[in-house]
């Protein structure tokens, strides 16, 4: 129940027949409830925060006295009250007045005729008052954050108000602890503006040390930030799952009057939050799933025409970059794991699946690349990305290191939750548009499999690096043209009525001898020699230098022959 404090109690029964004797640096003290207390050893009874009636009959002299007041005060009560009973006047009271000034415990006096039962009444209809009060005002505010939501508000309005509320700075956390939505007290937000990132760090060292278990308002985590601030941490969760994170910031420490407007306005915002959150979710998950009805039907091939599809995936925001990879992430093992784990419930095997999405989640996010993927897609032991990158970064090469190093924190933070499995990476060839979605797909799959056979030493394996192995799932010589170099050299020879890779052919087939391959083709030396020159302009490529290039355009000039 909500409380009273000494002062309130004192304003309604000063006129009653009521004096007040000592403690009164003690009336801000918060009285919850009335207790007639006539017997000693009643520490085990008391809960704190009550008002004490007593007529001290229980003690025997004045030492007892002081040792009754001393183990009220102790038990954390409020105030006492003293009544004379059946006594025409009290006998010494001083060393009591002397201990209750000192520990600022507020001692009243009672009027011998007044009724225990008049001042009971009093102080209940005070703290039923009190509480309806503030039912009132909960309803108020429950009543606000409704309208908001109900006038397709979000977070961002609901912080707002909140902040407006109670008069405080106010952040929310997302569930990677980035500032979602805050609003800062005008006097503050020039200091507290350049703070966020760090107060997100530091609120985040704060929850996951401590694991905060529970979102509830009846309580809330009070931590001190830096000189001068504190900050309240309130966890927002659905199920078992934590969402957002709410910090209000406090200048110096948290008083009485400021936890009781929060216990008053916590449950309007969280809930009104909450809503939002499954209200966004609901939206999100309705996108996904048309994302991924995309995503299936082109790797399929249930798409009535390309141009529809590319269509549908302007509708869904599939806006592709200048180079996109098609990522696959895939649980090692995933059914044999689950056969040998089975009495561990599905409990445990959601969690790991759960922890991939959020290991993978966080790493793009540090990595500051959260919008670089267009497209994921969460089937039962895998996840799939489509990561898109700029043209700079694609020519610089910059993007592989982006990759690596996404990979390496997301081996980093799945491991820290689920060290007993494993994954494996796979990443296609570059594509830039949707056409090309089935065939990236294709390679990251081909990619993954064929690399932890070949290489079962390292998680990560990209299609590009395979070399000759790729042939290994040739079936026609479409697929071979996909080949960047054979396509290019292919698609010049066609265009201007050339022979460049037949030309390539021959020198390869020489072992690289100019000489020889000028006999092979019947042409001077010379002419092989601007060929080999103009190749090289046309692939942008060291194919003619490296022996493991020569040797990947070899065998696949010759497969492609072949088929």
């Amino acid at each position: 129940m909500e409380g009273i404090t000494v002062n309130d109690v004192y304003e309604i029964l000063q006129n009653e027949g009521i004096s007040w004797e000592a403690g009164k640096g003690g009336g801000g003290k918060i009285v919850q409830a009335v207790t007639v207390l006539e017997i000693r050893k009643c520490k085990e009874w008391l809960y704190g925060g009550e008002m004490i009636l007593t007529t001290l009959d229980s003690c025997k002299n004045d030492h007892d006295k002081v040792s009754l007041i001393k183990e009220l005060s102790d038990s954390e009560a409020s105030c006492i009250a003293i009544h004379p009973g059946c006594k025409d006047g009290l006998l010494n009271i001083d060393d009591i007045i002397v201990y209750a000034n000192s520990n600022d415990l507020p001692l009243f006096l009672i009027d011998r005729k007044v009724p225990y039962s008049l001042i009971i009444k009093k102080i209940y209809e005070a703290l039923l008052n009190k509480k309806e009060e503030a039912l009132k005002k909960a309803q108020q505010i429950n009543e606000m954050m409704n309208n908001i939501l109900l006038s397709e508000g979000g977070a961002w309005e609901l912080i707002e108000m909140f902040s407006t509320i109670i008069k405080k700075s106010v952040i929310l956390l997302d569930d990677l602890f980035n500032p979602l939505a805050f609003k800062l007290k005008h006097d503050e937000e020039e200091i507290l503006r350049d703070k966020l990132d760090e107060m997100a760090i530091w609120a985040r060292s704060i929850i996951e040390g401590s694991i905060l278990k529970d979102d509830c308002s009846k309580d809330f985590n009070v931590y001190s930030f830096e000189e001068g601030y504190c900050i309240v941490i309130i966890p927002i969760s659905i199920g078992k799952e934590f969402y957002h994170y709410l910090l209000i910031l406090e200048k110096n420490s948290l008083d009485k009057d400021e936890r009781k407007l929060y216990k008053i306005a916590l449950p309007g915002i969280i809930n009104a939050l909450k809503i939002n959150m499954l209200t966004e979710q609901a939206i999100l998950n309705t996108e996904q799933r048309l994302k991924y009805d995309l995503f299936d039907d082109i790797i399929n091939k249930r798409h009535a025409s390309d141009e529809l599809m590319l269509k549908r995936g302007r509708t869904l925001g599939l806006n592709l970059l200048d180079r996109n990879y098609v990522i696959i992430v895939d649980l090692d093992d995933f059914e044999k794991y689950y056969r040998e784990n089975n009495e561990k419930g599905e409990e445990h095997f959601q969690n790991i699946k759960n922890n991939l999405k959020k290991a993978i989640d966080r790493a793009f996010q540090e990595a500051g690349m959260r919008r670089r993927v267009i497209l994921y897609v969460q089937q039962s032991d895998s996840c799939i990305l489509v990561v898109g990158f700029t043209q700079k970064e694609y020519s610089t090469k910059q993007y592989k290191k982006m990759l690596d190093k996404i990979f390496n924190k997301i081996i980093k933070y799945f491991g820290e939750n689920s060290p007993d499995i494993s994954f494996t990476i796979g990443i296609s060839s570059d594509i830039k548009n949707l056409n090309e979605l089935k065939r990236a797909y294709d390679e990251a799959i081909f990619a993954k499999e064929t690399g932890s056979k070949l290489f079962c030493t390292s998680m990560i394996h990209y299609y590009d690096n395979l070399g000759i192995y790729k042939f290994i799932s040739i079936q026609k010589k479409e697929d071979i043209l996909q080949d960047k170099i054979i396509s290019k050299l292919c698609s010049y020879d066609e265009e201007n009525k050339t022979n460049l890779l037949a030309t390539l052919e021959a020198f390869l087939d020489s072992n690289a001898s100019i000489k020889e391959a000028a006999q092979k083709i019947y042409v001077h030396p010379n002419t092989v020699k601007y060929r080999l020159k103009k190749i090289k302009e046309i692939i942008d490529s060291n194919v003619l230098e490296d022996p493991q290039m020569r040797l990947y355009c070899h065998i696949l000039i010759k497969v492609m022959k072949m088929l």
